[in-house]
């Protein structure tokens, strides 16, 4: 059997069980744990499973977090509010660290063109926004893109 036969077999077993672990499939395909291991992690990448100590487990199992546009539109007026109050402490001048929230989102949409400031974001989405920004110095922090959120996370983004 070839890699993403088993690969696709592997991500059926865990779906079908909720979980699958390393010892099992290792003898159930024949293999030794390490290709196991390898082929979860091939999943992992892809976004399908989500690895654990000793196995994996299907991606819904743990996808207790919202979509990015679910979040967006969830208690807006309140969010408006928050992105507003905060707008009334920041500095003309100086660096400011933007998370991944849709909150922080409305934030930066609401920055002043003639503010003057070095942002730095992990963000897709904000960075997005401020790109075109006139008096920004942006700066991306790399790292693996989470889907749920798009924004850099793992060991580069640290």
């Amino acid at each position: 059997m070839y890699a993403p036969e088993r690969q696709q077999e592997i991500l059926r077993l865990a779906r079908d069980g909720g979980r699958v672990d390393v010892v099992s499939l290792a003898e159930e395909f024949q293999v030794t744990a390490e290709t196991i291991r390898r082929d979860l992690k091939a999943l992992d990448r892809a976004g399908l499973l989500r690895r654990v100590h000793g196995g994996a487990i299907p991606v819904g199992r743990l996808d207790f977090e919202p979509d990015l546009t679910e979040r967006e539109s969830t208690a807006a007026d309140e969010k408006d509010r928050i992105a507003k109050a905060a707008l009334a402490e920041l500095p003309t001048e100086g660096t400011l660290i933007l998370d991944a929230g849709t909150t922080v989102a409305r934030l930066a949409a609401a920055l002043p063109l003639e503010a003057e400031l070095t942002v730095v974001t992990h963000s897709l989405p904000i960075a997005a926004r401020l790109a075109d920004h006139p008096g920004l110095q942006l700066h991306l922090v790399g790292g693996r893109v989470r889907h749920r959120t798009r924004a850099a996370v793992d060991a580069w983004a640290l």
